[in-house]
C-alpha cells in the first residue's frame, strides 16, 4: 500500500497539489493493525476538483484507477457505513470494487484544526516541515513493524508521503468524535481513539503531553477509568463550543 501511495503523492506534487495520508493506511503507519484496503489522501478543500483531474489522468501510478461507476451502493460511500464517506474515491481498474479504494478527504473534514496545506507541501522533501507533519519514512515518528501491529514506518527512504504526527493524529479524533456525537459515522472516531491507546501509545510514539488543553487531561482521564467516553465527548464539545443536548446539562 505504502508504493501506491507514494506515487499517487507524486502524481498531485507534480501539480502542486499538496497531500496528507489519512484513513486505515494511516493508522497502520503508526502501528495499529488494520486489513481494510484503502489509502486515504487529504487535500486542501479549494484543490479537490483538481487532484481528481490529477489522479484519474496520471499515466504514473504504480496501479492504474478508475471512478467508482456504483455511487452510493459502493461499500466505500454506502450511507449506512459507519465512516465518514470521502468527497471522491476511485477503485484499481479490473478489480472488484470491495477490495482496494483510494479515498480522498477534505482538509476541512478531516484537518480543520491546522493550518491550511499550502502549495510548499507539495515539495514536502525540499523545505523543513512544521511539527505537526513528518514523512512517512521519519523512524523517529513512526513505529518498526512488529508481528500483530500495523505496517509502521514507510520502507522507502525517499517516499514523499507526509502523515500527521501521531497527537496530531489523536487531536484530530477526539474532535471528530465530538463534531459527530450521536450520528452514524460517529463510531468511527472513537473506535479509533480507543486504538491509540491500545497500540499506539505503548509503542512509545505518542506523547500525550502535546495535546492542547483540556483534550490532554481528558484523554488521560479517560484512559485511565475516571470518565467514561460519552463524558469525555460533552466535555470536548462544551470546550469547543459546540452545543450539547440539554440531558447533558447538570
Amino acid at each position: 500500500m505504502e508504493v501506491l501511495a507514494d506515487s499517487l503523492a507524486r502524481a498531485l506534487n507534480a501539480v502542486q497539489i499538496p497531500c496528507v495520508l489519512w484513513g486505515h493506511c494511516l493508522w497502520s503507519a503508526h502501528g495499529v493493525p488494520t486489513t481494510v484496503p484503502s489509502v486515504d489522501l487529504v487535500v486542501p478543500d479549494s484543490r479537490i476538483a483538481g487532484a481528481r483531474e490529477a489522479i484519474t489522468t496520471s499515466t504514473n501510478l504504480t496501479q492504474p484507477l478508475v471512478v467508482c461507476p456504483d455511487g452510493a451502493k459502493c461499500p466505500w460511500t454506502n450511507p449506512r457505513r459507519q465512516h465518514p464517506p470521502p468527497a471522491f474515491h476511485l477503485h484499481i481498474r479490473g478489480a472488484t470494487r470491495e477490495s482496494t479504494a483510494v479515498c480522498f478527504f477534505l482538509q476541512s473534514e478531516t484537518l480543520w484544526f491546522l493550518p491550511p496545506f499550502g502549495p510548499g507541501f507539495a515539495s514536502p522533501r525540499a523545505r523543513p516541515l512544521p511539527r505537526y507533519l513528518a514523512l512517512a519514512c521519519d523512524r523517529t515518528v513512526l513505529p518498526p513493524f512488529e508481528i500483530g501491529m500495523g505496517k509502521g514506518v514507510f520502507d522507502s527512504d525517499q517516499t514523499v508521503v507526509l502523515v500527521p504526527r501521531s497527537h496530531i493524529l489523536l487531536e484530530a479524533l477526539m474532535r471528530i468524535m465530538a463534531r459527530d456525537e450521536g450520528k452514524r459515522v460517529g463510531a468511527y472516531a472513537v473506535q479509533h481513539w480507543a486504538y491509540m491507546s491500545l497500540y499506539v501509545e505503548p509503542n512509545g510514539m505518542l506523547d500525550v503531553d502535546l495535546l492542547p488543553e483540556p483534550l490532554g487531561a481528558l484523554h488521560k482521564k479517560c484512559t485511565a477509568g475516571n470518565m467514561s467516553s460519552g463524558a469525555m465527548i460533552v466535555a470536548i464539545n462544551r470546550t469547543l463550543g459546540i452545543p450539547v443536548a440539554p440531558s447533558d446539562y447538570r
